[in-house]
């Protein structure tokens, strides 16, 4: 069975770009597309900021957090 998850988290990067001065630097970084910065990225994320949203069990039953929690999760 396939499970959707919507959720969303607080999440810090790192990456290092070349270029002749900072306003260069800057705007290459601007430029890039989200998944760029990702896949060039050392990235983490906070303690505690994951927040689920729903859950899609697969038969049709979108799910909050709490009722996954609650009810559903351990439903196999």
């Amino acid at each position: 069975m396939k499970y959707k998850f919507d959720w969303k988290d607080i999440i810090h990067g790192q990456l290092e770009i070349d270029a002749e001065n900072g306003v260069e630097a800057e705007k290459l970084f601007k430029e890039m597309s989200l998944k760029k910065r990702l896949a060039l990225s050392t990235i983490s994320s906070d303690e505690g900021t994951l927040d689920i949203k729903y859950v899609d069990n697969g038969i049709g039953d979108i799910h909050t957090l709490e009722e996954w929690s609650k009810n559903w999760k351990h439903i196999s």
